[in-house]
């Protein structure tokens, strides 16, 4: 196999095959496959492989996302009684509606809901609820003020490309990222024996990065990685 050398940088290996990037991902998925004409597809496999990751983080975590995709929300709800979706947007993990020097947690419900049980939507009180609608977040009770909210929520990184050439799945989920890469160089080569053990192996560190996850999620102390 060959292997791939990058520049020096003291914030990585050199000399030793893996995938750290945008360039050694690449590199790794001809490797595997000894196959260089399989290059000029790199971003195609790319794509598919962050679509796959994105959709069944969820799907596989009880609805939920996972620490490595969290971030900040901000915002001030305007006059219309909405705060834009902040970039990235996937999911909330959770809201929280500053008022009178208090810190209140806002309630997720859908729009439905919202619209039904508040029908009057022009300034009544303090929201104890959040909804997301279209590119927006909508509340009830419809607010009274431009309250402040802030949380966290999960969101979509940009994707891995030859100039954002690395993101949170190479610095935490290198292996399933190259294996869900390879599951997709195996669909496209008709290769179904590989498909089959490239799924595989994705589907297994999949569900134990979930697991490991969700267990420092309910111990409460902070995240760290260790090395393996």
């Amino acid at each position: 196999m060959t292997i791939f050398v990058r520049p020096v940088d003291p914030a990585y290996p050199t000399g030793v095959s893996g995938v750290y990037d945008y360039a050694s991902l690449g590199q790794a998925m001809q490797d595997w496959f000894a196959r260089t004409d399989i290059a000029a597809y790199v971003d195609y496999f790319i794509q598919k492989a962050e679509q796959k990751i994105y959709r069944d983080i969820f799907s596989m975590n009880r609805g939920s996302g996972v620490r490595a995709i969290e971030s900040p929300l901000t915002g001030t709800i305007g006059t219309d009684g909405t705060l834009a979706l902040p970039a990235g947007y996937l999911g909330l993990k959770y809201t929280l509606c500053s008022a009178s020097g208090q810190m209140f947690e806002l309630q997720r419900r859908n729009a439905e809901f919202i619209y039904t049980q508040y029908p009057t939507r022009s300034a009544d009180s303090v929201p104890a609820y959040i909804a997301r609608d279209g590119a927006a977040f909508t509340f009830g009770p419809f607010p009274d003020a431009q309250y402040s909210i802030s949380g966290i929520y999960w969101r979509r990184f940009p994707q891995l490309t030859q100039t954002n050439n690395v993101n949170w799945m190479t610095a935490y989920i290198p292996t399933i990222l190259l294996a869900a890469c390879n599951a997709a160089v195996a669909r496209f080569l008709s290769d179904d024996e590989r498909r089959q053990v490239w799924d595989a192996e994705y589907l297994s560190e999949m569900q134990d990065f979930l697991d490991t996850d969700r267990a420092e999620e309910q111990s409460g102390s902070a995240f760290a990685m260790v090395a393996g």
